[in-house]
Formats: structure tokens, sequence, C-alpha cells
């Protein structure tokens, strides 16, 4: 897959949509300052996506897919400013073997490039995510170089389950691992946001999907977190 990159939301203009996200992002920010607990599959109600999270608290929001294949895609989630972009998000998707029919086009359009959770809020799906794992690793210099940090900082992730939900069916969709900047997201704030994680039954699983996210990133061995611990 070429490098591909997608602006959305380069400064969201529409009163209504401002208006919406604003007070989603007010209550995100509520249960964050409050140190919400949440069960470990993300609450039904409506949360923002990572694209309105990272559009409501820089201004703008883009993707650049780095790189991709049928089973996985590497990318950058940035907001820009003075005609630089920061990385907020370095996101590594695995996708199944086989994708449901049922999400056949919403596939399409993120094989293209298109971001997940606005793919499929825009086609009448609610994403819900199960979360796996948080951990934090030290910035490998291609991630800290996309976020404009120093080698070495520390920056927290999240693992987690995609699913899907439209007329009372859920499908799994994807496994992500979303790394993110240090003035984006850190721990703590992940699970004030989502609640706890809980991996088990799919250790191995997330083992592996650490492992393909971390090399992604440009981690060497060392850099690999402890697998114990949810949060």
């Amino acid at each position: 897959m070429n490098v591909r990159s997608i602006r959305f939301a380069a400064i969201l203009s529409a009163a209504g949509t401002l208006v919406g996200i604003a007070a989603l992002y007010a209550a995100d920010a509520a249960a964050q300052g409050a140190g919400a607990t949440a069960s470990r599959v993300e609450s039904s109600n409506r949360q923002l996506l990572n694209s309105e999270r990272i559009a409501a608290r820089f201004g703008n929001y883009g993707i650049e897919v780095l790189a991709g294949d049928s089973r996985e895609r590497v990318s950058n989630l940035y907001s820009e400013a003075n005609g630089e972009r920061t990385c907020r998000t370095f996101a590594v998707v695995r996708y199944p073997a086989a994708i449901d029919s049922a999400v056949a086009a919403e596939h399409d359009e993120i094989v293209r490039g298109g971001s997940i959770g606005a793919v499929f809020a825009a086609h009448g799906w609610q994403v819900r995510k199960t979360n796996l794992r948080y951990f934090e690793i030290d910035a490998p210099a291609r991630v800290a170089g996309l976020m404009r940090v120093a080698p070495g900082t520390r920056l927290a992730a999240h693992a987690y389950e995609l699913d899907v939900v439209k007329d009372g069916r859920s499908l799994e969709y994807a496994l992500l691992v979303e790394i993110h900047h240090p003035d984006y997201l850190k721990r703590d704030d992940l699970l004030a946001i989502y609640g706890a994680a809980d991996a088990s039954g799919h250790e191995a699983a997330v083992e592996d999907l650490v492992g393909a996210a971390l090399t992604a990133a440009g981690a060497t061995n060392d850099a690999v977190p402890s697998p114990t611990g949810t949060r």
C-alpha cells in the first residue's frame, strides 16, 4: 500500500458537530477527572471516537497510513499546527483473516485510508472496545520523531478488541494497539476513560499483537512491556 494521507475535520466547521463533540468531550474530561470506573467492555453510552477526541483537544485531526496489507495497518493519527504534523496516536490494526460481508463496504473504505471509528459511525454502526491491556513503553526513534518528543519518552499504550454493533448484531472487527502522545493520553487517563482491562483467555493473542505493534513502532526487544497487570 502506498502512503496515504487523508485529512479529517481540518477545522470542525459545522456548528452542530462542534456543539455535540464539545459536550461529549466535556463529559469525557469529567470522567477522567473523577477517575470513573467502567467495565472491561466499554459502556454502550456514546463516547468520543479517538478521531473526535484528538480534534476536540487539538483543533483538528488527520490520518496518515504508513503501511498496510490485508491483515495489518499502521497509521499516524495526527493534529496539525503551523503546517507541522504531530502524531497523537500511533496505531497498529490487525484484521481477521476473513472480513464479514456485513462490514465489507466499511472495510474497503478503511483499507483505502479511512479512519476506522469515523467510517463505522458514518454507516450507522456503534463502536465498542473490549479493553485487553494498558501498558507503557519508552518512545522508539520512529515514534518519537512522529510525535516530536525525545526518544525514550514514556508513552502510554492501549491494546483492545474493536467490535461494531448495528441492528442487534455484534461483530468483532479488529484488534488494535494505540500508542499515545504524552500530551494527549497517559495510562491513568486510559483507565479513567475506558475502565479496567483484562486479557484473560486471550493472553497469547495479546502478546502477539503487542509484539507486532512494538515492531512496527521500531522498538527493540528490551522495550517490550511486562505482560502482567491490567493497568
